[in-house]
């Protein structure tokens, strides 16, 4: 829906967020009775499961997206496109409201980019399900955190752990391993746009 320029979460999740909230709040039941497991009826995918862990930064994950972008600016090699887009981009994103990615960048109608952006929640959610699943990062305890609420402090609120934090910032950094080598074609393909306009 993204690519096409349509908010893809308003057309999905008014199916699926009922969904999402009924398994958030059995958790919270257990977590208050004590009892937060897979084997006593605890759910892996919640609504903080997908706003927390698997939409970082907005659909497609665009955090990752933006530090990458970051990346490139700090390393010097950025086009001014990249360089413009980085500081009005990055804030918004750190909050998960990534329109100004999306149009700016812009990833609607862009081809260079739909795989990454497809590709990175898909890793998010495999691997945040395996490291729920195997118990390695305890399941959401019930608290609706608000999908505006940064990264790696999202994951403790979530989960009331701090290794949830640290498996945000390994989807971050996985995100920003998917997206750079996308993001370096983009940026040497608007270098050349912006040298053929120096030399007209």
């Amino acid at each position: 829906f993204w690519f096409v320029g349509i908010h893809g979460a308003n057309v999905v999740n008014n199916i699926i967020s009922p969904i999402w909230l009924m398994n958030t709040d059995a958790n919270r039941l257990l977590f208050k009775a004590g009892k937060l497991s897979l084997d006593n009826g605890g759910h892996v995918i919640t609504q903080p499961f997908i706003d927390n862990f698997v939409f970082m930064g907005g659909g497609g994950a665009t955090l990752g997206l933006l530090l990458a972008i970051g990346l490139i600016v700090a390393m010097h090699r950025a086009s001014k496109q990249l360089e413009v887009l980085a500081p009005i981009t990055i804030t918004p994103g750190l909050f998960n409201i990534n329109e100004p990615t999306m149009f700016g960048m812009p990833i609607v109608l862009n081809t260079s980019l739909v795989i990454p952006f497809i590709l990175a929640p898909m890793i998010n959610v495999t691997t945040t399900y395996i490291a729920m699943a195997t118990g390695i990062v305890p399941l959401c305890i019930g608290a609706v955190v608000p999908w505006t609420m940064p990264p790696i402090i999202s994951g403790f609120l979530a989960t009331n752990d701090w290794q949830a934090s640290v498996l945000q910032a390994v989807n971050i950094v996985l995100d920003i391993l998917i997206y750079l080598p996308f993001l370096m074609v983009v940026n040497k393909q608007q270098k050349l746009e912006e040298s053929g306009q120096e030399a007209a």
